[in-house]
């Protein structure tokens, strides 16, 4: 278990305290006994993952962690089992953190609130941030992008940006971005549209990118995250 809990925080495990529950010790065990985790074991793990709002990204990457730290390879079963328990509670869950359970970005409720803090400082530092939106195609077949797709995606963005102290969301077939404005921060960002159109065997590609200035009086009294941008394009420096 302890082995589990290492390897899990050094791909990227975020809150530490979150990490220990029953259901862990129950997949542990199995896999100590019977060098196997049975369907019920990894599904409850995996729903148990949903009810504590942690993304399914990061739920299927601290499985795959335990098996690394087990010196065995993915039961790809076990995996799928995990990922069906977390699906069958995420639709009914209630959000208890700020990150989004689908996708592993930043909750609606969560970017409004940074946009409102950058906006309020922005007075001392005039153009210091920035809104990205990139557009994805929207899905042929459904009304949303299936949660397999969304949870690659999330893990697309969040590699990408990684260190570039943005925020990130995914609302409405598109990422939205809240970034420091600097030339390599922009660079990371067309690298980040290169990854989202390669997820899914292309299925989010093209994608369209288009950089906004933040605009303080709209971001104050606005609820949508599109329109606390100002219309017009820019371009940074």
């Amino acid at each position: 278990m302890r082995r589990w809990q290492s390897a899990s925080y050094q791909r990227g495990w975020r809150f530490r305290a979150d990490w220990f529950l029953p259901e862990v010790r129950t997949v542990v065990t199995s896999l100590a006994t019977r060098s196997t985790v049975p369907a019920p074991t990894a599904k409850s793990l995996g729903a148990a993952r949903a009810r504590n709002g942690v993304s399914i990204s990061e739920t299927m990457t601290d499985f795959r962690a335990l098996f690394a730290a087990a010196d065995q390879s993915l039961d790809i079963d076990a995996l799928q089992s995990l990922a069906e328990g977390w699906a069958e509670v995420a639709e009914t869950a209630p959000p208890i953190s700020c990150t989004d359970v689908y996708t592993g970005l930043a909750t609606q409720a969560h970017f409004q609130r940074r946009i409102h803090e950058v906006s309020m400082s922005g007075s001392k530092h005039p153009g210091s941030h920035a809104l990205a939106i990139l557009t994805l195609p929207r899905p042929l077949d459904r009304r949303n992008h299936c949660w397999t797709v969304l949870a690659r995606m999330g893990e697309a963005v969040q590699g990408q940006l990684q260190g570039t102290g943005a925020t990130a969301m995914f609302h409405d077939s598109a990422i939205h971005v809240l970034f420091p404005v600097s030339e390599s921060n922009v660079a990371r960002l067309v690298e980040c549209k290169t990854a989202l159109e390669a997820v899914g065997e292309g299925h989010l590609s093209p994608a369209r990118m288009s950089f906004h200035p933040l605009s303080a009086a709209t971001a104050m009294s606005t609820a949508s995250p599109i329109t606390t941008a100002q219309d017009s394009s820019f371009e940074p420096n």
